[in-house]
């Protein structure tokens, strides 16, 4: 996509082009956003990965937003075109446009995660009573860890061309623990739709204030507590690469839980949503490089140190939290 591209997707959502500039944003994988800034309008233009999307799978990313922008301030809904549609098949790739948010993003202080925390549970409450007729992306603990066990253990296999770049073994040893941990309680683990991605990347800032959550390539239905063991994750620490700050722990948990309370259960898992938080940012990272270069892990051993120190400190996050 060029800049000229961007401001032409982004009129046939109704932006005001006039005058306008195209910019492309950093970061993302597979997608691809520009930041199309004019003076009287300002919108994100997103071109969505060709391989490694479906329309369904978008339509329902598209469908919670616009289900969350309607009841909570932190998420806005995509834009929607002369027809109607909040997507278009552009040069063989389906394109969007979103409205822009001022702030920044990428803030890891205590003001910035507690406010996360406070947002993503109203996330949590807004989206009790949405219903997707199709494109529901759906996964729970005894399916999607026993999953990454089976994908790990084909890593570690004689031959795979990253089986001497991660120590699997003790990956899979710490999921199996977190199996057994989980089994006898996952039916009484609450359901939700979750973010799936809640990082310091994906909440805007302004002021002091979390202005926004963005970035829904990962939501899906799952058990709510995922999505808390996610952001404990990424916030308890100084940087991605930093330990993990178990004091932090306390206050996230107390902001989250100030919004929608936790239930014992959730509370006592809490390390477990964390270890598979990591683990699937292993598989997925993994994956992906794999696919551009055989061999290649990219910063797969960030995740993974994570998923080692998270199962060394099971007892002492769960009195932390």
């Amino acid at each position: 996509m060029t800049a000229d591209d961007a401001l032409r997707v982004a009129g046939s959502f109704g932006v005001d082009v006039r005058d306008a500039a195209a910019e492309r944003l950093s970061g993302g994988y597979s997608n691809e956003s520009w930041h199309v800034r004019g003076p009287s309008a300002a919108a994100v233009v997103r071109r969505y990965g060709r391989l490694h999307v479906s329309r369904a799978a978008l339509a329902f990313e598209h469908a919670v937003a616009e289900h969350l922008a309607a009841r909570i301030a932190e998420v806005a809904a995509p834009l929607r075109d002369g027809d109607g549609q909040t997507l278009l098949l552009d040069d063989g790739a389906y394109v969007a446009a979103l409205p822009w948010i001022d702030g920044m993003t990428g803030l890891r202080d205590a003001a910035t995660a507690a406010g996360a925390a406070r947002a993503l549970a109203r996330f949590h409450v807004a989206g009790r009573d949405i219903h997707v007729a199709g494109g529901m992306r759906t996964t729970r603990f005894l399916g999607i860890v026993p999953w990454l066990v089976a994908r790990f253990k084909r890593f570690a296999a004689a031959g795979s061309p990253v089986a001497r770049a991660l120590p699997w073994d003790d990956l899979i040893v710490a999921l199996a623990a977190s199996i057994a941990r989980v089994a006898p309680r996952a039916a009484r683990l609450p359901n939700a739709i979750v973010h799936g991605d809640p990082n310091p990347g994906n909440v805007v800032v302004r002021d002091g204030t979390v202005r926004a959550l963005i970035d829904f390539d990962f939501v899906h239905e799952s058990e709510r507590v995922y999505d808390v063991g996610a952001l404990l994750d990424e916030f308890a620490r100084d940087g991605d690469d930093a330990a993990l700050s178990l004091e932090r722990i306390g206050g996230l948990v107390a902001a989250y839980d100030a919004e929608a309370p936790l239930t014992a259960d959730e509370r006592d898992l809490l390390p477990d949503a964390m270890l598979r938080h990591a683990a699937t940012l292993v598989w997925y990272v993994v994956t992906r490089h794999g696919e551009r270069t055989p061999g290649d892990v990219g910063g797969a051993p960030r995740y993974a140190a994570r998923v080692c120190e998270i199962a060394r400190s099971v007892e002492s996050i769960r009195r932390a939290a």
